[in-house]
């Protein structure tokens, strides 16, 4: 028995001696260019996973994974090396140990990262090769010159490839745009009238921005939240200071210079990474704003977001729009309080909210108040503030104890990216349909889809990738629109929807309606608008498992559907599908009984909602009205909005690979994406009178290509 251990051993320990045997020179730069990319993969993941905010965290959280690179790599090339030489591999067994724990280190990064599986090993084998391939290359541009002739010939050839690749994708990717006859006002996005001053409130003991600590304009209390919230660890007290029952109001405002009062406007962030700052993210909305005359603050959340340390705090959502009720409170305070900076500079029949991302749920969850928080001291006190506007910008829709807010006589704006990859989905749309308006009402609600647009360029402290690190390094950003652009958007639009909520400026309605009324001044990229108020009626609309009652002439199939989203989740509403292969048309006939219930006494209007779904073209539609009185008219669909290509988006650079990219997070590249073409009756040459004293109308839309299909979810007037 002895013997047979001692055999064992010594047999053990030559195999230890032969663990290099087939390693040679070679074989130590291959060992050494995979401990860089495994490193440089580590300096990755630390950088999208701070524990500390500031360059001097960023610094020591880099350091600590390259220490424990150093550790894990040695360790597993060491330990697999062992293993590969005791069942007697005959390769290169540090090589292709350190190889191993390349690739098996970015696959478990990956997919703790939710990367999809898949898209995880293929991704993590893939960089694995690459950046061997790569550093054998430079080691042969060191040794041989005639290598560096091969090199420059596949540069040459990658730049040129991409580049034509560049240019197919853009040309792909242009829309027509369309100007439009009627006369605009001013862009809405220029600078206004009045000078503008920045200011900040908040606890004054703020240990990480200034602008809420030693240099804050007004100390305002904190506020005790400790009943709401019961998750608050220790690692998030030490970094920020306080704990859940003295939370503090900190908000970065832009007023106008004046006497007042002002309408004021709330703006709230959404969940980024909470070591990275949000709050300033929004001050070009603050200074455009502040210049039209209204008080603009930027609320500031960043101690209740997600911390790879520390989590997030329970009932995150409501809290975000506890938060906000909260500033509005103590500002009610501070506008009666003389001295302070606020004292009479607050008009609160005039109050906006807004939010990005989960502060795009907060908004309309903080309008909609008594539906969420039985607070006998927030009812009472928001009973003489008058929350007019609600603005979501890329929101979130979550349902909060079983229900969702609804906005009643509010007005309602809702901004989207189409290449959104953290709200992939056109969520706000739900939050749209459930917002309604009394008869008589002035409230509107609108909405706009906006192509090569992402989610964090709305806020300009969030940086560039929609995803955090490592998972957003594979994000396309070569398709979106410059960040200016896709700010100069949220300027126009905030801008145009308070003048229109604060100042009942209506000239800018024709604008939420088609945003190409604004296209001598808007960014250069498709869009999709919508637009509804008091006024809107319906004529035909559609529920899944009832009869078309109307003529469908030369459709090869049809049927009433619920659409869905890139997720796989249900549209608010059905909708009809229409698909032709040769010409149709589909004809609405309607008495005049029919028309008097349906159409109201001042309808001038009318509205399709539609979608192009068809991905090879935009459908070629005519519209024409006849009546009994003998008006017959036939006009181009172009003439009142154009429909767009389908906004397919592709979130990676790799092409087919970006199906396995979006493993369970969104199922398809594109969704359809409704939209309301306004057609004015006066552009048949009839009026609402005209069409009362007919004994019938008759509608028909005309598809005019040899090929097409669409989902028509409403036809209405207004």
């Amino acid at each position: 028995m002895n013997n047979r251990l001692q055999m064992i051993f010594r047999w053990f320990k030559y195999r230890l001696k032969s663990t290099m045997e087939h390693d040679r020179l070679k074989q130590i730069w291959f060992i050494i260019v995979c401990w860089i990319s495994s490193t440089a993969a580590a300096i990755v993941v630390s950088i999208g996973n701070p524990t500390g905010a500031g360059l001097s965290s960023c610094v020591w959280d880099i350091l600590k994974a390259i220490g424990l690179n150093i550790v894990g790599f040695a360790v597993f090339t060491i330990v697999v090396a062992i293993v590969l030489s005791l069942l007697y591999i005959p390769l290169p067994r540090l090589g292709l140990s350190s190889f191993i724990y390349v690739s098996t280190l970015v696959v478990i990064i990956l997919i703790e990262d939710d990367t999809g599986t898949l898209f995880s090993f293929v991704a993590g084998i893939g960089y694995s090769v690459i950046a061997v391939l790569i550093g054998y290359l430079i080691i042969q541009i060191i040794r041989r010159k005639t290598v560096r002739y091969i090199v420059l010939v596949f540069a040459v050839g990658g730049l040129i490839v991409g580049g034509v690749y560049t240019i197919i994708n853009k040309n792909e990717s242009e829309q027509v745009v369309q100007t439009f006859g009627k006369d605009m006002p001013e862009n809405p996005g220029k600078t206004g009238p009045y000078d503008v001053n920045f200011m900040s409130y908040g606890s004054g003991e703020d240990l990480h921005r200034e602008a809420f600590g030693a240099e804050v304009d007004e100390v305002v209390p904190t506020i005790d939240a400790s009943e709401r919230i019961t998750k608050w660890p220790d690692s998030r007290e030490e970094f920020w200071g306080f704990d859940s029952s003295n939370l503090p109001l900190n908000g970065r405002v832009w007023m106008p210079v004046g006497e007042g009062p002002f309408p004021l406007i709330l703006m709230v962030h959404g969940n980024h990474t909470m070591e990275y700052f949000s709050t300033g993210g929004y001050d070009y909305l603050g200074k455009q704003l502040a210049s039209r005359g209204f008080i603009f603050i930027s609320v500031d959340e960043d101690f209740i977001n997600y911390s790879n340390v520390s989590g997030a705090p329970n009932d995150n959502y409501e809290l975000r729009a506890w938060m906000l009720l909260q500033h509005l409170l103590q500002l009610k305070d501070l506008n009666k309080t003389e001295g302070s900076l606020f004292a009479g500079k607050i008009d609160f029949n005039h109050i906006g909210l807004a939010g990005h991302s989960r502060g795009g749920q907060a908004a309309p969850m903080a309008a909609d108040y008594e539906r969420f928080f039985n607070d006998d001291e927030i009812i009472e006190g928001m009973r003489d503030i008058q929350v007019q506007g609600v603005v979501s910008v890329a929101p979130t829709d979550k349902r909060i104890d079983g229900d969702k807010p609804e906005l009643y006589n509010t007005s309602y704006l809702l901004l989207q990216g189409a290449q959104d990859a953290d709200i992939s989905d056109f969520r706000g749309e739900r939050q749209y349909y459930r917002t309604s308006f009394g008869p008589y009402s002035d409230y509107f609600k609108t909405s706009l889809f906006i192509a090569n647009a992402n989610h964090v360029h709305f806020n300009s402290d969030w940086g560039s990738r929609d995803l955090s690190l490592p998972r957003g390094i594979f994000l396309d950003k070569s398709s979106l629109i410059d960040v200016s652009d896709q700010q100069e958007i949220a300027k126009v639009y905030f801008t145009a929807f308070f003048e229109r909520v604060f100042n009942n400026d209506k000239s800018f309605d024709d604008l939420f309606k088609n945003h190409q009324y604004g296209s001598n001044w808007l960014p250069d990229t498709a869009m999709v608008s919508r637009y509804e108020d008091a006024k809107h009626k319906t004529v035909r609309a559609f529920n899944d498992g009832d009869e078309v009652v109307d003529h469908l002439k030369g459709f090869s199939d049809t049927d009433i559907i619920t659409p869905k989203n890139r997720e796989g989740g249900t549209h608010y509403v059905d909708a009809l599908r229409l698909k032709w292969e040769d010409e149709a048309v589909y004809e609405v006939v309607l008495n005049k009984e029919e028309w008097k219930n349906t159409a109201a006494m001042n309808a001038n209007n009318l509205l399709l909602t539609l979608a192009n779904i068809d991905e090879k073209q935009i459908p070629d539609i005519d519209i024409e009205i006849t009546t009994s009185t003998g008006i017959q008219k036939r006009q181009p669909l172009d003439e009142f909005g154009s429909l767009t290509e389908v906004f397919k988006t592709d979130y990676t650079l790799f092409g087919l690979m970006d199906n396995i990219f979006r493993e369970g997070k969104y199922e398809t590249a594109w969704a359809p994406t409704f939209q309301t073409i306004e057609i004015p009756l006066e552009a048949f040459g009839v009026s609402n009178e005209v069409l009362m004293d007919s004994d019938y109308i008759t509608l028909n839309i005309y598809f005019n290509n040899k090929q097409g299909e669409i989902l028509l979810e409403e036809i209405g007037v207004s």
